[in-house]
């Protein structure tokens, strides 16, 4: 062990003869004596051993006894170098030497860390402080030990915990990018074989598990979750959480048709039930995921593509793999400017509402409309909803677009009323997001003021994932709506959940049949046999059912036959300006009477 000792100013070798050694054992024995010295020695937290020049401990205290594990009796007598693990005692051998033949120290200090050795072997790291006392011409060394395993240990602790998420063990985003751009950099170009794919995983609709089981069922489901990439991905692989539900793995590849591999048994375990916590749950997980090439600096790259290839997934309804492909970039490009755009569409009065026409099944006269929201750029032209629509969800833009679409149908139906062409029924269609905020009750009684039994013509739409999303949140918005006399009905019904158990409980009025049902009817059996029963379970609840995306006779009449109450499509009407609407109208009201 080389210890730091503060250079001596009176260079006293003090020799090896005997007149200096006895006098210095001598002065030692007296210092052991005094029963001060011992009192100081003991009281001390720290462990403290005095040797001579030799290394030979005369004087050791009570701490540094049960430091090291050893009795005073044991210690007393021997070499400093019995504390001491292998290089360390010969390193303090030659330093003793140098130290005697030159009077002074090759390396000043007042002390550093090193490692101990206790009674049973075992190592651990202390912090040691040497001093030199000069005694009748001799020279003693004066030891003060501490033990810092329990410091050392909160520190890796610390460091561990600044490169590992806490919960699951795996490597933080910091770190994960860190490790990657290492290994991206040692790749050879040349090497054909060498190859690596970054997957991007992210749980869909994570806060349902939360929700619906607890916080720390969602905990036990995640550490499943990267127990089973784990089990999947190569050994070398770095896996790495990005944010609560997201996590990101690098793995070696030999190729694309590996890395597909790869991705698709990964997406099947990890869709797989999972026990977690005495519950039994099922997630619902979207993969991104892009190969590495030689055009790519930095893991952060291949991150960004495979960020892409995700966002693809989840656009296209989640729950899937993906790889990335250059179409992607440009479609992010699009749905970057579009949400730029879309930002000032209301102050630059881009928007515009449409209505289409809703009918009676057996008399074919318009009974009520559908309101929606269009959209015309002044530079791009007409942006089909299909596009905008998932953009201003994604950018919470739907909230203040939903609003401003609510006061202009308002207003619109303000107007007919005037001319008296407002219909039995004008429909809104609501999202998710501002369906669930809570105040959508009080904003419509606002925009209602001054306009008595206009509240009584208004129906809102909401998809049935906007219902289940939240159904003690849905139930009471609705039965709020009612009390105000605004109706609700369920839109594209079909094309989600289409659970009884949530439909009995929401006190909504109609059901509207999604149109992929209505399309191929009657010649498709299954489709008419669904529409059939939806039809008989929506009367069994006492709702009216409205039937979309009726485009021909054939489907009216079989609609018609199944006892639908209400049809919209373009066999009746497509979406229409409010001037229009209004002619539809007045075109089917009853001639005046000549006086």
């Amino acid at each position: 062990m080389t210890v730091s000792i503060p250079e001596a100013d009176d260079r006293t070798t003090g020799g090896h003869g005997e007149t200096g050694d006895d006098r210095r054992t001598d002065a030692l024995a007296r210092i052991e004596a005094d029963p001060l010295v011992g009192a100081l020695l003991n009281a001390a937290v720290d462990g403290i051993i005095i040797t001579d020049g030799s290394g030979i401990i005369h004087t050791i205290n009570k701490a540094c006894c049960a430091m090291f594990g050893f009795t005073r009796e044991e210690l007393i007598g021997t070499n400093v170098t019995r504390l001491m693990p292998q290089p360390f005692s010969r390193d303090h051998d030659r330093y003793i030497d140098s130290y005697l033949a030159t009077g002074r120290a090759k390396i000043v200090g007042i002390g550093r860390e090193s490692l101990g050795k206790r009674r049973d072997g075992t190592v651990f790291p202390i912090h040691i402080s040497v001093g030199v006392a000069r005694l009748d011409g001799g020279v003693a060394f004066v030891g003060i030990l501490r033990d810092i395993s329990e410091r050392l240990a909160a520190e890796q602790r610390v460091s561990y915990l600044a490169r590992h998420d806490p919960l699951t063990g795996v490597l933080t985003r910091t770190a994960f990018l860190e490790e990657c751009d290492g290994v991206l950099a040692r790749l050879d170009p040349a090497d054909q074989k060498d190859g690596y794919a970054l997957f991007c995983l992210d749980v869909d609709q994570f806060s349902d598990v939360n929700e619906a089981f607890g916080f720390h069922v969602g905990d036990a489901a995640l550490k499943a979750l990267v127990a089973r990439v784990t089990e999947v991905l190569p050994k070398d692989s770095f896996l790495c959480r990005i944010a609560a539900d997201e996590f990101a793995a690098l793995s070696r590849v030999t190729g694309a048709e590996q890395a597909q591999t790869l991705a698709d048994v990964l997406h099947d375990r990890l869709t797989a039930s999972i026990y977690a916590d005495r519950h039994w749950v099922r997630l619902r997980v979207s993969i991104g995921a892009a190969l590495f090439d030689t055009g790519m600096q930095t893991v952060e790259d291949l991150n960004a593509k495979a960020k892409l290839a995700l966002q693809a997934v989840q656009h296209s309804g989640g729950n899937s793999v993906c790889f990335y492909t250059p179409e992607m970039a440009a479609a992010a490009t699009r749905r970057m400017l579009l949400t730029m755009h879309l930002a000032h569409a209301i102050e630059r009065r881009e928007l515009h509402v449409v209505y289409q026409p809703i009918v009676e099944a057996v008399t074919g006269r318009v009974a009520s409309a559908e309101a929606l929201l269009r959209w015309t750029h002044n530079q791009l032209g007409p942006v089909s909803p299909a596009e905008f629509i998932p953009v201003a969800e994604e950018s919470g833009l739907i909230v203040p677009i939903t609003d401003w679409v609510l006061t202009a149908v308002v207003a619109q139906m303000a107007a007919w009323l005037v001319e008296g062409v407002l219909p039995s029924r004008v429909f809104i269609n609501i999202s998710g997001q501002q369906f669930l905020r809570g105040n959508l009750t009080h904003r419509l009684a606002e925009l209602l003021e001054g306009h008595p039994g206009l509240e009584k013509r208004l129906g809102l739409e909401i998809t049935e994932q906007a219902a289940v999303r939240d159904l003690k949140a849905a139930v009471r918005t609705i039965a709020e709506l009612a009390a105000i006399g605004v109706i609700a009905a369920i839109d594209d019904f079909g094309s989600g959940y289409s659970s009884l158990s949530y439909v009995q409980q929401l006190p909504v009025a109609k059901l509207k049949i999604d149109r992929c049902f209505v399309e191929d009817v009657p010649e498709n059996t299954k489709n008419a046999a669904l529409v059939r029963a939806a039809v008989g379970m929506a009367h069994g609840l006492g709702l009216v059912v409205v039937a979309e995306g009726v485009e021909t006779p054939e489907q009216q009449d079989f609609l018609k036959s199944v006892g639908c109450d209400l049809l919209q499509g373009y066999l009746f009407g497509r979406p229409m300006l409010p001037a229009d609407f209004a002619a539809l109208i007045r075109k089917q009201q009853p001639a005046p009477v000549a006086g």
